[in-house]
C-alpha cells in the first residue's frame, strides 16, 4: 500500500465538541430573534384589526349608501364584537369578533364617546366616533368623523 492511499482515520469530520458549540450559539441567536418578534407581531396584529374595523367602517358607509337608509355601527366591548346592522335590527350585515380566540387577538376593543353611531346614506353619521384596539401594550385608534371619514391613528 502507498502512503497516498492510507486515510487516516479520525481526523476527518467535526468534533462533539465543535458541535456543541454551533448548536449552542444557534439556540442563543434564535431565543434572541423570538425576544426581539415578540413586541412586532402584537403590534402587526392590533394594525391588523384596526385596519380590519377601518375598512367595516367604510363597508357599513357603502350600505347605507346600497340600501337607501342608516345602519347602525355597535361595539360591546366585553365580547370585542364589532357588528353593523339596519336600524329596526332586522338584518345584520357584519359581525366581527376580536377576541383572544380569533386571528385579531386583542386584548381590549372599544368605542368612545358611546358604544353606537348611525351611519346615514350620505355617508353622514350621527357623532364623531373613536376606536381603540389594543394588543398588549399597544393601541391603534380608528376614527369615524361626523362628516363620514375614517382614519387610522398612529401613535
Amino acid at each position: 500500500m502507498q502512503s497516498s492511499d492510507v486515510r487516516k482515520l479520525g481526523t476527518a469530520g467535526f468534533s462533539v465538541v465543535e458541535l456543541a458549540v454551533v448548536t449552542a450559539v444557534a439556540g442563543i441567536l434564535l431565543a434572541l430573534a423570538a425576544y426581539r418578534f415578540g413586541p412586532a407581531l402584537e403590534r402587526a396584529k392590533a394594525r391588523h384589526a384596526a385596519a380590519a374595523v377601518a375598512a367595516d367602517l367604510q363597508y357599513a358607509q357603502m350600505v347605507a349608501a346600497r340600501d337607501r337608509q342608516p345602519v347602525v355601527v355597535i361595539v360591546n366591548s366585553s365580547l370585542r364584537l364589532l357588528m353593523i346592522r339596519n336600524r329596526p335590527g332586522t338584518t345584520i350585515y357584519r359581525q366581527r369578533f376580536m377576541g383572544s380566540d380569533t386571528e385579531f387577538q386583542l386584548d381590549t376593543f372599544s368605542a368612545s364617546p358611546v358604544n353606537s353611531v348611525e351611519i346615514f346614506p350620505n355617508g353622514i353619521a350621527t357623532q364623531t366616533m373613536t376606536y381603540d384596539a389594543s394588543r398588549g401594550s399597544y393601541t391603534r385608534q380608528i376614527r369615524l368623523t361626523r362628516a363620514g371619514q375614517v382614519r387610522v391613528l398612529y401613535p
